[in-house]
């Protein structure tokens, strides 16, 4: 079962709301866009426990930068997600970090590290390369669109209204463009 997205003027008015302090309307935000950004967490983390720990960090944030918040640049839940995403990411990165032994002489702890390997990361490095190298083998719009799109996950409507472009010439840069970014990966 699909939870249906809130309403983005209804978001508006909680963010506006939580920016004067009010605490009612913050739980109310919290009722309706949790669920979603717990989901965007778990996507990036895969783990429950750091999930919850970057959804209550998202939420504290939201809380404090709501007066920040400028419908102009883009959608209440688009705003959300990319924040939930960018702590995310940091979880990520110190996680990774907080893992890797210290380096030294008198580093003697072996320690069983299940996270990637040399080989691993080797192929995520060369996979990213590919990437960045077949992403500048495209039009300006069209790699802007996938960017956008798909590194900040927001959808064709909010990407469209954006880029001040029509929805249909939003999907078709996308679509042109993936189908030049399969075959240039594929080659």
């Amino acid at each position: 079962m699909t939870i249906p997205a809130p309403d983005a003027s209804q978001l508006q008015k909680f963010l506006a709301e939580c920016a004067l302090g009010n605490q009612r309307s913050f739980e109310a935000l919290y009722r309706a866009v949790a669920p979603q950004l717990l989901a965007v967490a778990l996507k990036s983390l895969r783990r429950n426990d750091w999930a919850e720990e970057v959804l209550q960090e998202s939420f504290v944030r939201i809380w404090h930068n709501a007066g920040r918040y400028d419908a102009a640049l883009s959608a209440p839940l688009t705003w959300m997600i990319n924040i939930t995403r960018n702590l995310a990411i940091d979880q990520l990165r110190r996680r990774r970090e907080e893992s890797l032994p210290e380096s030294g002489p008198e580093s003697t702890d072996e320690r069983a590290d299940d996270s990637a390997g040399p080989h691993d990361l080797a192929q995520t490095a060369q996979e990213k390369v590919a990437l960045d190298r077949c992403l500048d083998t495209l039009e300006g719009k069209q790699r802007q669109s996938i960017v956008i799109a798909y590194f900040q996950g927001i959808s064709y409507a909010e990407l469209a209204q954006q880029m001040s472009a029509p929805l249909g010439s939003v999907k078709s840069w996308i679509r042109r463009g993936m189908e030049r970014l399969r075959t240039c990966l594929e080659s």
